[in-house]
């Protein structure tokens, strides 16, 4: 692991739990990372979703965030560190055009219906348009923990919102993530996209990286980076997270 110069990890169920923020010990031991180690984030939420839940909640010397790149809605766009101007900016981003946008929204409407979902008492917002990404979340954007938990535990019900989706949609990619959603993006973009583009991003080989996530088990949300030369250790959440990565400080 000492010859590690690239460590990517999953967000929710990896550095936090799903939705919620990075803990004090968590935020300490990134930091630290950034002072040996090029650090890559990767969720299928959106760049505001980082800000809330992880920038919000991290602090770094900034001479050291340029060490550090994110990856919102399963690597479809980058953010990088302008250490010039103290900000973040967008280092390229694999829009959807409006007509392919309003076309997936279609088809998650329409097997909503099919599949006669009752999505009254959602929390929040159900299908939302991430411009790269299109995600539908069943039970809302802003559910508890505890309930998403409870929701679909072993992905039955989205393997067959997914099955339908497919027969809709065939030319995007179509993925379950997290606990209650389903995403979909342009064909060929996942997290085995995103190391590619970490690869030509940082100058760095399948050698020099290492991806710790909690759902690269076959169907999970991490599972296309196992068809990378990466090396990868799966993780049951933070806790198990935090233990790892201080392993490299």
């Amino acid at each position: 692991m000492d010859n590690k110069k690239v460590i990517v990890c999953d967000l929710d169920g990896t550095l936090a739990e799903s939705k919620s923020t990075l803990s004090p010990e968590m935020a300490e031991v990134l930091c630290k990372v950034l002072h040996r180690h090029f650090l890559v984030i990767i969720s299928g939420g959106k760049y505001s979703q980082f800000q809330k839940q992880f920038l919000s909640y991290f602090s770094c010397e900034p001479e050291f965030l340029k060490n550090l790149f994110l990856f919102p809605t399963n690597g479809s766009t980058c953010y990088i560190y302008d250490t010039e101007n103290n900000n973040w900016k967008q280092s390229y981003n694999e829009l959807l055009s409006p007509e392919e946008r309003e076309k997936i929204i279609r088809a998650f409407n329409e097997t909503i219906m099919e599949l006669g979902l009752n999505l009254g008492k959602a929390y929040g917002e159900v299908v939302e348009d991430r411009g790269s990404q299109i995600t539908f979340s069943a039970i809302g954007q802003e559910a508890p923990l505890e309930v998403k938990k409870t929701w679909d535990p072993d992905q039955t019900k989205r393997k067959e919102f997914v099955h339908i989706l497919k027969n809709k949609i065939p030319e995007f990619e179509i993925r379950i993530g997290g606990m209650t959603s389903i995403d979909v993006t342009h064909k060929g973009i996942d997290k085995a996209y995103a190391i590619q583009k970490i690869k030509d991003l940082l100058k760095v080989t399948d050698d020099d990286i290492v991806f710790v996530g909690d759902a690269l088990y076959k169907g999970g949300n991490d599972a296309s980076v196992k068809e990378t030369e990466v090396d990868f250790i799966q993780d049951s959440g933070p806790d198990e997270t935090l233990g790892l990565l201080r392993q490299y400080l």
